[in-house]
């Protein structure tokens, strides 16, 4: 069962004020902990989508294993770069697992235990809850993929998914990092945000 994780990377991040995606947490750019997370986990493919700094990205980050793609049409939101990334997957992808690449927090049994979740169940989707809150990454069946790909805007995933309630899974994980998206300065930890 191929499984490719696709993390999104290509937004310009008007909210946060720089390029989020290099911003220095723990020693190293912000998008090298996903990177380094999703690379470490059992997915079969990585691919990453850039926009916005992609020259900047690509040279200051180690890809390891992962794919980068370029998502032209970036400006466009988040929808443009769920597609890019599913335009880049294998044609025999059995499902798409959405990471953002503002989640640097995720662990990688985190990452490992929606795989397993997705491979036991086939569900429609499988979501990452943390005490009852809905988080990211997401697994995506390649059933949806059709939907995902006539996604417009600066819409993901959850657009599609009041369709397939029934077909849902949604995984309850020990791992505040599903939540923990930075979309601003302030919501780096305290010690990065001074530097």
């Amino acid at each position: 069962m191929m499984i490719s994780a696709i993390i999104l990377a290509a937004g310009q991040a008007t909210r946060f004020g720089q390029s989020k995606q290099l911003t220095p947490l723990r020693g190293k750019p912000l998008l090298q902990h996903v990177v380094e997370s999703v690379n470490a986990s059992r997915a079969d493919d990585v691919i990453i989508v850039l926009g916005a700094y992609a020259d900047e990205i690509r040279a200051q980050l180690h890809f390891g294993r992962a794919r980068p793609v370029l998502n032209a049409a970036y400006a466009e939101g988040m929808s443009t770069s769920i597609r890019a990334g599913l335009r880049a997957m294998g044609e025999d992808t059995e499902a798409a697992m959405i990471v953002l690449g503002d989640e640097p927090f995720v662990r990688t049994r985190t990452v490992d235990d929606l795989i397993e979740e997705y491979e036991r169940t086939r569900a429609a989707a499988v979501i990452p809850t943390h005490k009852g809150i809905r988080g990211n990454p997401v697994i995506v069946d390649r059933r949806l993929f059709p939907e995902m790909m006539n996604l417009r805007g600066d819409v993901g995933c959850r657009a599609i998914f009041a369709d397939y309630a029934g077909s849902i899974v949604k995984l309850a994980v020990d791992d505040g990092g599903v939540l923990a998206d930075i979309d601003r300065v302030d919501d780096l930890p305290r010690s990065e945000s001074k530097e």
